[in-house]
């Protein structure tokens, strides 16, 4: 039996622990936070997420706590330029709105039940490479691991000692983040996204429900550059409200008389590495490959990552338990390999769509006739739509239709 340590408790760190425990290897979880409840709010699964939570088993129960997400629109004041449908692609595909809090909820739960061992407030803080096997330094020790699985974010210190050529560039532009209660709001299934050129982004998306009420909720998302960030918070929930009343006055009168919601800041960065892995050290999720949220793509690819690095560990091994050194690193470079087409796609996709809508060139109008036309194109439409689902390995993968990736 193998041990590997997860550097991390997040979406992609609690999967893989899933899927490897199932395996009947040894897994132990090192977090530095001593209690990981994630912060933030929504998240849009795609249906290639969706596809992995089936693989977990856990997608009914995510579906329980998600809401289902049919179309996404875009409006430009009046004039509707983004109006993509899940259902034009595959019937039976949509979206799935949840809280952060939720999904981490249930990976956190089903680790435990199958007996992850988790070592909280208390992370990995460095690590040797020794004959094929790891010696993980963490807060309270060190320990010698067979397999190390760096899955603590984008900020991650660790991804920094591979010797790996690698860019963390964070973007100028963040968001504003909060969870709204409500019943009634007329879109129950769309997430819907207003804009004033390249510089303003202001969405509302259905997010199932809330963990802390359980009722119905939405998450407001306002994409800000991050020199703006200082002044709105010292402007309060008032000025807030009042910016907001300027582009969608029922968006702000929902928000000013929700007293008991707090508003969160997010920002973003740019994580680019040449390869995934270094010998018996693998990297997962946003620690390997962060990026704008414009496409909706993070906890979809983080769970990707886990089920993929399962599947080559069970390729290398064919079952056994009994692993060495030599299947591991085999099963590592194969993840690096099966990764690459289909992260690199995405991370070109959001380097391209990003400009258009966080930034302060007057390219707004560029992205709604782009968006407009291709609505009325129907080979271009699919396209966009097989990239918003999470399908496209590549530029030139033209009829993805699989999003089991």
């Amino acid at each position: 039996m193998a041990h590997f340590v997860i550097a991390g408790a997040g979406i992609a760190g609690l999967a893989s622990a899933i899927l490897l425990t199932r395996q009947g290897q040894k897994v132990s979880i090192f977090e530095q936070v001593a209690d990981p409840i994630p912060v933030g709010a929504g998240l849009l699964l795609q249906p290639s997420g969706q596809a992995m939570l089936d693989n977990l088993g856990l997608l009914g129960e995510v579906r329980e706590k998600a809401a289902v997400v049919h179309s996404l629109e875009g409006y430009s004041g009046s004039w509707k330029t983004l109006d993509l449908h899940y259902a034009s692609v595959q019937q039976d595909w949509h979206g799935l709105g949840i809280h952060r809090a939720h999904l981490h909820q249930i990976l956190w739960n089903c680790a435990r039940d199958l007996g992850v061992t988790m070592h909280l407030g208390n992370g990995v803080s460095d690590f040797e490479l020794h004959s094929g096997q790891v010696l993980v330094h963490h807060q309270l020790g060190e320990l010698v691991a067979d397999g190390l699985i760096v899955a603590n974010g984008t900020r991650s210190s660790l991804r920094d000692r591979l010797q790996l050529k690698q860019r963390h560039r964070p973007y100028p532009w963040g968001a504003y983040w909060a969870v709204l209660d409500k019943e009634d709001w007329p879109f129950p299934h769309i997430l819907m996204q207003r804009y004033r050129g390249a510089r303003v982004m202001l969405g509302i998306l259905p997010t199932g429900l809330n963990p802390l009420t359980q009722k119905t909720c939405y998450s407001l998302f306002w994409s800000l550059p991050k020199s703006s960030l200082d002044a709105y918070q010292q402007a309060g929930m008032v000025g807030l409200v009042t910016r907001i009343a300027e582009i969608w006055p029922e968006v702000a009168d929902w928000l000013a008389n929700s007293t008991q919601t707090t508003v969160a800041v997010a920002e973003y960065a740019d994580v680019r590495l040449s390869s995934y892995h270094q010998q018996a050290v693998v990297v997962l999720g946003d620690a390997a490959h962060a990026m704008s949220p414009q496409l909706g793509q993070g906890a979809n690819m983080a769970l990707i990552d886990a089920t993929v690095l399962a599947q080559c560990l069970e390729q290398s091994t064919g079952g056994r338990h009994d692993v060495g050194p030599s299947q591991i690193h085999e099963a590592f470079a194969q993840f690096s390999t099966r990764r690459r087409r289909h992260i690199a796609y995405y991370q070109m996709a959001s380097r391209i769509m990003t400009p258009l809508y966080q930034s302060h060139y007057p390219v707004g109008w560029l992205r709604d006739i782009g968006t407009v036309a291709g609505r009325h194109l129907p080979a271009v439409y699919r396209q966009y739509m097989l990239t918003l689902c999470g399908a496209k390995q590549s530029v030139w993968d033209l009829r993805a239709l699989n999003a089991n990736l």
